[in-house]
């Protein structure tokens, strides 16, 4: 098969499984190949416990990064189905947060972060991080105590309560994208932006329940953006996140060089290249899209 122009920037995903620890099924991507200094990780979590490795103290990256721990009912996304303790700050500043729903974390550049726990896992569930870099760098702080954490959960008007974002879903249906485009996948889409943290960042998830599904507001044209975008198909099949569940055909540049994405994969838009239309044409199994804007939303042309 002659290889496509437009290859490079359709990533495939592989796995790792070490076959121990709590965090499985790992997939990672660097988008620097692709001209967009921006990592993403995701996989699933399998029992409740620590996160990361001893010893559980705090660290901080010189680069922005959200963190989200995401349902995958495909009923309804913003079901967790656990309990998270989460640690921001540092010192007499740090403090401790819990959420049990899908939760989206700002942590902009220079912020400490972490331990964190998980106290309960009732179903498993997705955690992704996006980091704002081109390397993954990371500087591990002391604590007064090592391992100390505060003894209390922090409430709503706490310093750093804003930084975590319990993200709601709506149903969409057919017309959601407006008058041009009346394709209903069912299930529900969620928005995420914190461009109020000095960094911008959006970031959206939908679930994806039936086919054929264009997407945008003009779904049959291809379009060109001012800002760097990933799209991210995921699997919710927690016994086997290789697995997509579907099909999608994915038009890129202008000779529209179309692409059969059937595993999960995520497709690097740089800024300024055409893409579009994006047709789901088959769903076996109920799945996940998500559209990464790592550097905030900007101006759209058809």
């Amino acid at each position: 098969m002659a290889k496509k122009r437009y290859g490079k920037y359709v990533r495939k995903l592989s796995f790792e499984d070490k076959g121990s620890g709590f965090f499985r099924q790992i997939a990672k991507l660097n988008g620097k190949s692709a001209g967009v200094n921006v990592q993403v990780e995701y996989g699933t979590y399998v029992a409740a416990g620590r996160i990361g490795e001893a010893p559980y103290r705090p660290h901080k990256h010189p680069f922005d990064q959200v963190l989200l721990w995401l349902g995958t009912d495909m009923n309804n996304l913003s079901e967790l189905g656990a309990e998270v303790e989460l640690c921001l700050g540092q010192g007499k500043e740090q403090e401790k947060h819990i959420f049990t729903c899908t939760s989206a974390v700002a942590v902009p550049k220079g912020l400490a972060h972490l331990p964190a726990t998980h106290n309960r896992i009732d179903k498993p569930f997705i955690f992704m991080s996006v980091s704002c870099a081109a390397e993954y760098k990371c500087t591990k702080l002391s604590s007064e105590k090592a391992g100390s954490e505060p003894s209390s959960i922090a409430g709503w008007f706490s310093k750093y309560s804003k930084n975590i974002m319990h993200v709601p879903f709506v149903r969409k249906g057919a017309w959601h994208y407006g008058p041009m485009n009346r394709d209903d996948a069912g299930g529900t889409i969620s928005e995420i932006d914190f461009k109020d943290f000095g960094f911008k960042f959006n970031m959206s998830h939908e679930s994806i329940i039936k086919a054929p599904y264009r997407f945008g507001p003009v779904p049959d044209k291809p379009h060109v953006h001012n800002y760097h975008e990933f799209l991210c198909f995921i699997g919710a099949d927690m016994d086997d996140l290789t697995y997509l569940g579907g099909e999608a055909e994915l038009s890129i540049g202008k000779e529209r060089e179309k692409h059969i994405i059937n595993t999960p994969t995520i497709a690097i838009m740089p800024k300024g290249l055409p893409h579009c239309p994006l047709t789901i044409t088959k769903v076996e199994k109920p799945f996940i899209f998500s559209v990464i804007r790592p550097f905030g939303h900007g101006k759209t042309t058809f």
